[in-house]
């Protein structure tokens, strides 16, 4: 009972921080208000080109020389285009709300799932372990938008048991963290789960159409370009905030062999035991492997490992099982330690290896509950 507590209490530093001016303008929210407030002022031509971003949200939000691109597809800008319409201090907040609002849908459509921690008699304690994950809680706190890719593999999750298109459909929702997702595709693809594949690219072709229709063919052109000049900054600037295998092994001194092969033994360990365990099941190790190996990943994005983990824990505790429960909680409470050591998130990767080692091991045993799948 502690300890969801104390997680919630590593961040508070940061959560009393969040009506500071100045907090607001370190936040993301920032990168997708901009391209937002460009659509509605008929500048949807321009929302990838750098120059006239950086002009409006010099004059729109501050004067940023540090300024990011936004490198996300246009249906995105399209959501935020309502915040637009406040001061920007005002989107941030109410950016920030929206995402607590997220959380707890997560938390609404994730309870028939919990009830080994919920027949406990304590309903807040998953609602705090989500809230104290530190990548969901650097998601509210930088403004980002992973909670809503984690809503959408809830979703998936949920109907992936029943209708795997509509599941693939559901988790296209997310191709706007597609670096994510790919590994995810990639291990149903090679499961040869095909209905599930088919929802995801045909959800993912619907999206890049309407982000055509939204920007224009040029503007969709001009994306690409920027992500490819994107991934050409040096990787060096970001190693200290990306906890996937690519920083750890540069970290180490170690090159992109051992790093290739690596992430391979990774992907084809999940591929042999995924190819025992139900359609559920799978999407759990999935997202695990989507956590470790993709070549972009940044902490705030392994708010999707909050999926696997509450659903281990629950399952451990229903049967009585407070060792086994352990394991994945500490993985969880783990994560509470990159409060102090920000520069150093490319460790995280770690735990979430353990984490996956973990599912490997108890492949033999179901994941999930009989009476929670059918919750």
């Amino acid at each position: 009972m502690a300890i969801p507590a104390a997680l919630v209490g590593f961040g508070m530093p940061s959560w009393l921080s969040l009506s500071s001016p100045a907090f607001a303008l370190k936040s993301d929210v920032r990168v997708v208000y901009t391209p937002a407030y460009m659509l509605r002022t008929g500048q949807r031509k321009a929302i990838y080109n750098f120059s006239e971003f950086r002009r409006n949200q010099s004059e729109r939000v501050s004067r940023d020389d540090d300024a990011q691109p936004f490198l996300h597809p246009a249906y995105e800008a399209a959501i935020f285009v309502p915040l637009s319409f406040l001061p920007y201090r005002a989107a941030y907040l109410t950016w920030t709300g929206v995402n607590f609002v997220i959380v707890a849908l997560i938390y609404t459509l994730l309870r028939p799932f919990l009830t080994g921690l919920l027949d406990l008699g304590l309903r807040w304690m998953p609602l705090a372990l989500l809230i104290g994950f530190l990548p969901i809680a650097l998601t509210i706190i930088e403004g980002q938008d992973s909670l809503f890719l984690l809503l959408v593999l809830v979703m998936a999750y949920r109907r992936i048991g029943s209708n795997d298109a509509e599941a693939g459909l559901l988790l296209s929702l997310g191709v706007f963290r597609f670096q994510v997702l790919l590994p995810i595709v990639a291990l149903f693809l090679l499961w040869r789960r095909w209905r599930f594949v088919a929802g995801w690219f045909a959800g993912s072709a619907a999206l890049a159409a309407i982000s055509a229709a939204i920007t224009g063919i040029g503007a969709q052109i001009q994306y690409v370009k920027l992500l490819q000049a994107a991934s050409r900054v040096s990787f060096w600037l970001l190693l200290g905030r990306m906890p996937n295998l690519r920083a750890l092994f540069a970290a180490c001194g170690l090159g992109i062999v051992p790093l290739a092969v690596t992430s391979v033994l990774v992907f084809l360990i999940a591929l042999f035991v995924g190819n025992r365990q139900d359609s559920q099941q799978k999407l759990l190790l999935a997202v695990s492997v989507s956590a470790i190996v993709p070549w972009y990943l940044f902490m705030h994005d392994v708010s999707v490992l909050a999926l696997p983990l509450l659903l281990a824990i629950s399952q451990s505790v229903g049967q009585g099982q407070w060792m086994r429960a352990l394991k994945p909680l500490l993985v969880l409470t783990g994560f509470a330690s990159f409060w102090f050591a920000q520069h150093s998130f490319y460790l995280g990767v770690l735990l979430t290896l353990f984490f996956f080692g973990l599912q490997v091991a108890d492949s033999r045993r179901p994941l999930i509950a009989g009476s929670e799948l059918t919750g």
